[in-house]
């Protein structure tokens, strides 16, 4: 019998294991350029984000259409090209971005025990970064990006595409940790891995993990009994 719940352990990255400072590197990059951030642009910026973050998890766009097409409006005011903007933007990221509270030790206790790995919605410029500026890039295996692979939670490759980097035979021996009810809890669990939905705020979203924590620091227990 295995000494531990699980063999291995993937996690989300964006507000499961670290912040993502979106609002503060908005505001960053706007200060950069010398453009005042007004409420209606922000607002409008939200929602343009919000609505091109929907079409690619769906499928319906790739990486380089959102990344192209989120800082047009803002673009044009400065004379921009929005691409540009974007790669700024990312550069904040890494910059601002930082653990949540009980990740570095929770993780430094896990993988004495357990293999460790992410499946990340995101780009590789900010992902790869913020892991980088932490040293933790080493600590995870496998790896997988949407923005690399081709493919976001919540659907059923991705998830696939992590387990057959896996020596493990057995999905449900595999634990998918994430804040999302959507893209990870529901992706994972349709691809036979066991979920742990980290919910800091205590939300009333509809959910059916096999887990769930409110601080990081819970996730211990369920993996190491």
């Amino acid at each position: 019998m295995s000494a531990t719940a699980y063999d291995w352990v993937l996690f989300d990255l964006d507000e499961t294991l670290f912040d993502f400072p979106a609002h503060a590197a908005l505001l960053a990059l706007l200060e950069q350029i010398g453009l005042t951030p007004s409420e209606p642009l922000l607002q409008e910026y939200k929602e343009t984000n919000h609505r091109l973050w929907e079409q690619f998890n769906a499928g319906a766009i790739d990486s380089y259409t959102l990344q192209s097409r989120r800082f047009i409006g803002i673009g044009e005011q400065v004379e921009r090209c929005p691409l540009e903007l974007n790669k700024l933007f990312l550069e904040q990221i890494v910059a601002l971005s930082r653990p949540l509270d009980g990740v570095l030790e929770t993780l430094t206790r896990l993988r004495r025990h357990v293999g460790m790995g992410i499946i990340t919605n995101g780009f590789s410029a900010p992902q790869r970064g913020r892991l980088a500026r932490h040293a933790l890039e080493s600590w995870f295996s496998p790896l997988v990006i949407s923005d690399e692979v081709g493919v976001a939670k919540p659907r059923a490759a991705i998830f696939e595409h992590a387990l057959s980097a896996l020596p493990v035979r057995d999905p449900a021996r595999v634990l998918m940790v994430g804040d999302n009810p959507q893209t990870d809890i529901g992706g994972a669990a349709a691809a036979g891995l066991a979920t742990c939905w980290f919910d800091p705020h205590f939300s009333e979203a509809e959910c059916h993990p096999t887990h769930r924590i409110h601080h990081f620091s819970q996730l211990e227990a369920i993996v190491l009994g």
